[in-house]
């Protein structure tokens, strides 16, 4: 992750605190975030002149989060403070969370009466547990059994209840613990000293080397770490200060909550980094404004994901004076693992983005029409998105995962880099080959992969392919329809001329044209297409497609219904016109076959006119 995508999410994190009062607000957690816990058993002592002694528990409705001073960890493990949930039931919680924690106090960092008070407060509650133990049953009893709540510990002092927040004890602990987490890991520790942070830029007293939000670096795996093997030199890869470190906690938070995202499989989070300015308040209420205008709206969004909550569609309506990062993700038992992070995206190429999406949906117009408007696909129309892509890297394929290519395709394309043309027809035809053997429709996958080939040529990203201004050119049904079969086919070739830049590629498509009205014709006369042993399974090559063309016209003449001779004618010639040699791949020339099969309805008016001759 670079580090000005990292001092990002410590603004945001500043902006996100800038409501608090000191930097513990910053750290405590609110047990009642989501509206669990609304209640507090509040194991009570007395004080007096530095005694401690048991009063009882006191069941009451949460107060102030603030002067519990929660801060919770996973599993058994003790949180913070002596300040927990209860968990599965209220035994557990009490041994080995609230108990534990006095057990285990670390004193380091406190003074000797300090150290006392936690001692003498120890001592009391022990002496107790059974009791307390009791008390808490009791006082939990007196509460639905759906209804959650916390243990913690309240003092009363001079007929004043004192919680957590008032001891500095407390409030120290606290502030060590939250410490610790940023430099110690893995079974060891990572400190630096007067050392500058890569954050604030300032020279610090104490940085630490687990403070960056999210794992980009393998601490615990040699070779990752600056100046050698040692863990304990893991700090001088990314140091951070104390203050710093907080505020990438309080980024990381109000990130995840707010700017979360969900991508084919994936999650991605979206930061906003500002170009123009330092005030973070104005983008974040920007993005949140979106959000909540999402969500209110029943409008269909103009979406690139399958998210129904991307707002994608908004930023790119932004000026460029910010970037966005997209960090996609997994969790995996809770823990983040970074797939991808792309980085310094402006709202300008978003709208590239889009504007591609747009000028490609526009030019599939007509297949809509002539292709899939028949009763039984009339509802199904063209739309691109990155689930088109997906389709032919999925998840999971014959045990293979495509996640990895996926995800570097989906880079490939927001920051602008070729991608290659001659991987991406070798998926399609993988995936067009399984429908083809099984025998299941072949139109959506070659449609969709045809689309994905026209979105990419829009962007400029296919390696190998000429760059050709096409914008404006849209072919209509109506003026097809009008023309005769060789201007039609003239058209339609000129519409598409960036992908039928040779004679070779026109034969082929050509000739799928005539292969799929032979197979019709079959279907029709023998409800079997024999045929479709001929095709080899959509493995074609150059000695395949010349010899087919002789075949399907003998079938067409032996069954007496060759209707095709003036396409036959052109397919002839452009056979003559691409000379030997042909510099297309095998999968190039399938898919190029393909596409003609599926495509056939196109150029059905000079079946007609010829039937009827």
């Amino acid at each position: 992750m670079v580090i000005h995508v990292i001092e990002a999410v410590s603004r945001i994190g500043e902006h996100a605190q800038s409501g608090c009062a000191d930097l513990l607000d910053a750290i405590v957690e609110n047990p009642n975030s989501r509206g669990g816990y609304r209640h507090a058993l509040v194991v009570t002592l007395e004080e007096r002149n530095g005694d401690f002694s048991y009063r009882g528990v006191e069941l009451e409705e949460l107060k102030d989060y603030r002067m519990y001073l929660y801060k919770g960890k996973k599993g058994n493990a003790t949180d913070a403070t002596p300040t927990c949930k209860i968990a599965k039931d209220i035994e557990t919680t009490f041994s080995k969370k609230f108990l534990k924690w006095f057990e285990t106090a670390d004193h380091s960092g406190i003074s000797r009466e300090e150290s006392a008070t936690l001692e003498r407060m120890k001592d009391v509650i022990f002496s107790n547990k059974d009791k307390i133990f009791e008390d808490l049953k009791e006082k939990r009893s007196h509460l639905k059994s759906t209804e959650n709540c916390i243990i913690t510990i309240g003092v009363l002092k001079d007929g004043d209840m004192k919680y957590l927040a008032d001891y500095e004890v407390f409030r120290k602990v606290l502030l060590k613990k939250s410490c610790d987490r940023f430099f110690r890991k893995y079974g060891g520790e990572s400190m630096g000293t007067d050392a500058l942070c890569s954050v604030c830029k300032e020279q610090k007293e104490e940085v630490y080397a687990y403070a960056i939000p999210w794992p980009f670096h393998t601490f615990d795996k040699p070779g990752f770490i600056a100046g050698g093997f040692r863990q304990s030199d893991a700090w001088k890869n990314t140091p951070v200060c104390f203050n710093c470190a907080i505020n990438l906690d309080a980024g990381k938070k109000y990130i995840e909550e707010n700017l979360d995202f969900s991508f084919y499989g994936f999650r991605y989070l979206l930061i906003p980094k500002l170009i123009i300015g330092d005030d973070y308040k104005v983008i974040l209420e920007i993005l949140s404004g979106m959000k909540k205008e999402l969500k209110m709206s029943s409008e269909t969004r103009n979406r690139l994901t399958d998210d129904e909550d991307e707002i994608l569609d908004m930023v790119k309506d932004q000026k460029d004076f910010f970037s966005n990062s997209l960090l996609f993700y997994k969790k995996d038992n809770s823990a983040y693992r970074i797939l991808l992070h792309i980085d310094g995206i402006l709202p300008s190429r978003l709208r590239r983005l889009f504007d591609a999406k747009e000028m490609v949906e526009d030019a599939f117009g007509i297949y809509n029409e002539m292709v899939l408007s028949d009763e039984k696909n009339k509802k199904i129309e063209m739309r691109f998105d990155f689930g088109v892509l997906r389709r032919f890297f999925p998840r999971e394929s014959g045990n293979v995962t495509h996640d990895k290519m996926f995800l570097e395709i989906v880079n490939r394309i927001f920051v602008g880099r070729a991608v290659d043309r001659h991987l991406l027809i070798s998926f399609m035809m993988k995936r067009i080959r399984d429908d083809f053997v099984h025998e299941q429709p072949t139109l959506m996958n070659t449609l969709n992969g045809f689309m994905l080939l026209h979105y990419l040529k829009e962007l400029n990203l296919l390696k190998d392919l000429e760059v050709i201004d096409m914008s404006g050119i849209v072919l209509k049904s109506e003026e097809l329809q009008a023309l005769p079969l060789e201007k039609r086919v003239e058209r339609f070739f000129e519409a598409n001329r960036a992908f039928f830049d040779s004679d070779a590629k026109k034969a082929t498509f050509l000739e799928g044209v005539l292969a799929q009205k032979l197979l019709d014709i079959q279907w029709v006369d023998k409800k079997a297409r024999p045929f479709y042993t001929k095709l080899h399974g959509l493995k074609l090559n150059e000695s395949l497609i010349k010899r087919l063309l002789p075949e399907i016209q003998n079938k067409l003449e032996e069954y007496e219904k060759n209707y095709y001779r003036k396409l036959e004618e052109i397919i002839a010639k452009h056979f003559v016109l691409s000379g030997q040699r042909w510099k297309e791949t095998d999968d190039e020339l399938s898919f190029y076959f393909v596409l003609g099969m599926n495509l056939h309805s196109i150029f059905d008016k000079e079946e007609k006119m010829e039937e009827t001759a």
